[in-house]
C-alpha cells in the first residue's frame, strides 16, 4: 500500500514541477524573443499565449467557475485513489494501469488550476503548427499540463478497453465452462437409462435382473426339498 502511494505522489510530483518549470522558462524565455520561436519547421513552434478560459477557449473569462469545477474534479480524483489503495483494487489486473492514468490527469489539473489561481490564466506555448500544415487549421496552443491531461485520459479509455476484453473473456469461460457440465450431465443421464433399458431387456440370450432372481429362488427350494 504504501509503495502505490508513493508511486501516485512520485509521479504527480514530478509531472507537476516539470509543467510549472517549462511554463516559468517558455514565458522568461519567449517573451525575449518575439513571442515565438520555431522547434521544428512547420510542425511545433513554441509560441507564448495567455488562456482566461479552458481548452479551446472555451468559458472566456469565467476563473472563479472553473478553479471551483477543476478543484471539485481534483478532489473526487484524489477521493477515488484513496479508496481504491484502502481497498486494495490497485491488486487488480491493470490496477496500478489506473494509478498511473489517473496520477498524469491529477498533475495535468493541479498545474493548469495552480495557473489559474495565481495568475487568473493558463500560460500556454506548445503550438502543433503540423495540424495547420496538413490541414490549413489553427490548432489550440497548450501546455505540459494539457499534454499530461490527454495522455492521462487516452490510457483511462485504454484501461476501460482491456477490462471489457477480460471480462468478455471472462464470460466465454464460464460459458464454456457451462456447457461442458450441461454436456457432462446429459452423458451421465444417458449412460444412466441405457443402464436400466440392459436390466428390464437384456440383449438376446442374456437374463434380466428379474428372471436371475426368479430362477436362484427356485433353484434354493428345489435344494430345500431334496434336503427334506
Amino acid at each position: 500500500m504504501t509503495i502505490v502511494i508513493l508511486v501516485d505522489l512520485f509521479i504527480v510530483a514530478i509531472l507537476l514541477t516539470a509543467d510549472l518549470v517549462s511554463k516559468h522558462y517558455a514565458a522568461k524565455y519567449l517573451h525575449s524573443h518575439g513571442g515565438s520561436y520555431e522547434a521544428i519547421k512547420k510542425v511545433l513552434t513554441f509560441r507564448y499565449s495567455e488562456n482566461h478560459g479552458a481548452a479551446f477557449g472555451i468559458f472566456e473569462n469565467s476563473r472563479v467557475f472553473l478553479c471551483v469545477f477543476v478543484g471539485v474534479v481534483i478532489l473526487a480524483l484524489i477521493g477515488y485513489l484513496v479508496y481504491n489503495i484502502v481497498k486494495k483494487q490497485y491488486k487488480d489486473k491493470w490496477g496500478m494501469f489506473l494509478h498511473v492514468s489517473l496520477s498524469f490527469i491529477l498533475a495535468g489539473g493541479i498545474g493548469n488550476l495552480v495557473d489559474r489561481i495565481a495568475f487568473g490564466y493558463v500560460r500556454d506555448f506548445i503550438e502543433y503548427t503540423v495540424v495547420y500544415t496538413l490541414f490549413k487549421r489553427d490548432f489550440a496552443i497548450c501546455n505540459l499540463a494539457d499534454v499530461f491531461l490527454t495522455l492521462g485520459v487516452i490510457m483511462v479509455v485504454i484501461y476501460l478497453i482491456m477490462l471489457m476484453v477480460q471480462e468478455a473473456k471472462k464470460g466465454k469461460a464460464l460459458l464454456a465452462e457451462k456447457d461442458a457440465r450441461a454436456a457432462s450431465q446429459a452423458s451421465e443421464n444417458e449412460s444412466s437409462q441405457v443402464t436400466d433399458e440392459e436390466r428390464l431387456d437384456p440383449p438376446k440370450g442374456e437374463q434380466s435382473f428379474e428372471e436371475a432372481a426368479d430362477e436362484r429362488e427356485l433353484e434354493r427350494k428345489e435344494n430345500d426339498d431334496t434336503a427334506v
